[in-house]
């Protein structure tokens, strides 16, 4: 996977950089997601919506009273935007997720060890009343939060590859959940959500229960782990959706790298001698393995218009170079003996697909 990081502070994004999932109509990026003008001050250990549980246990610094408040299970956790500004954050073509801009960093815990730092980005398709996993995207890392000045203002881009969306897919924040007792007993706090009057996610937590193939339904849910809701909250990342020359030609609607397109014949210029019969024999080289099979035509240029000197259907085998044989006039001929060769040009007709080159007969 490709990683791009650029840590830049609010104010050097773009104003290119608009909210939802408007673009010119020629535009080849359209860019899904909330403004990042705005610091990311909500984690994901408090920013969710799990009521979480309240749980005795022997008073220490972190449990002065001896209850211990845990918001969810620090379990592998999936978040995505269901609304930005009052507007659907499903993408509205498909394409690729060409980038993807994240403002954040994860929190480390006072005293703790450094935080699980590794995340990841995903697909999630329509499916019945709820959402499957249908790509996830290979390990990034998000920053540390302190760490080389990173903060809820810190935006990161990365590159997935080959993250393809189809219209009405949502793209998503992963993560490991990164469960350490005591000091990550919800996972790691990713800074990562945003209050945002108008905007809503919703979030599904479960250990070994986010990767592919995953189903999120509304009506799986408890007080730490399923699915949750959260309103007026965003998560602060930016999908910059990609067609044409901007996606994978594996995606929908994708040019960038496609495969050339060999043709199924190939006609090379050349020359070609005659025998007495008249009969000419053209090298043809057939690349589908189930054959050619069509009508050639020998013409001869002449001033504004090419006379036909010869023709003949073909079939012939896949894989390999055959000799055409036809027939030309005994005009061509005399043509021939007289110039000590003539030029043509063989049209070779295959379908929908036309195919000409030079030939040169001669008397060898």
């Amino acid at each position: 996977m490709d990683l791009r990081r650029s840590r830049t502070l609010r104010a050097t994004l773009t104003a290119a950089l608009v909210l939802g999932a408007s673009a010119p109509a020629d535009a080849a990026i359209t860019t899904v997601g909330p403004r990042l003008d705005a610091a990311a001050d909500l984690t994901t250990s408090d920013g969710l919506g799990y009521k979480g549980v309240d749980t005795a246990v022997p008073p220490a610094p972190d449990a002065p009273n001896g209850i211990v408040h845990t918001a969810h299970f620090g379990a592998d956790t999936a978040i995505w935007n269901t609304t930005t500004a009052g507007r659907s954050a499903a993408m509205p073509h498909g394409g690729e997720a060409a980038h993807i801009k994240l403002e954040g960093c994860a929190v480390q815990a006072p005293g703790g060890p450094p935080p699980l730092d590794q995340i990841h980005f995903q697909t999630l398709t329509p499916a019945g009343g709820g959402l499957r996993v249908a790509l996830s995207s290979g390990a990034f890392t998000i920053p540390v939060c302190g760490v080389g000045g990173a903060s809820g203002s810190t935006v990161t881009t990365y590159t997935p590859f080959n993250l393809c969306v189809q219209k009405g897919d949502y793209v998503g924040f992963n993560d490991e959940g990164g469960f350490a007792e005591p000091f990550y007993r919800a996972g790691v706090p990713y800074l990562v959500l945003g209050r945002r009057r108008g905007s809503s996610l919703a979030s599904f937590i479960r250990g070994n229960g986010t990767g592919n193939g995953a189903v999120f339904e509304p009506t799986d849910a408890s007080a730490m782990d399923g699915y949750g809701r959260s309103t007026n909250v965003a998560l602060m990342m930016q999908v910059q959706l990609g067609t044409g020359p901007d996606a994978r030609y594996v995606c929908a609607s994708g040019t960038r790298d496609a495969p050339r397109v060999l043709p199924p014949m190939r006609i090379s210029p050349q020359t070609d001698g005659i025998n007495r019969q008249r009969v000419v024999a053209i090298a043809v080289y057939c690349r589908p393995a189930a054959g050619c099979r069509g009508a050639a035509t020998l013409e001869l240029p002449g001033a504004g218009h090419s006379a036909k000197v010869g023709g003949t259907s073909f079939s012939l085998a896949g894989n390999a170079t055959s000799h055409l044989p036809i027939r030309v006039t005994p005009e061509v001929l005399r043509l021939i003996r007289a110039n000590h060769g003539v030029q043509t040009r063989i049209v070779a007709v295959m379908g929908h697909r036309r195919f000409v080159q030079r030939v040169t007969i001669k008397i060898l």
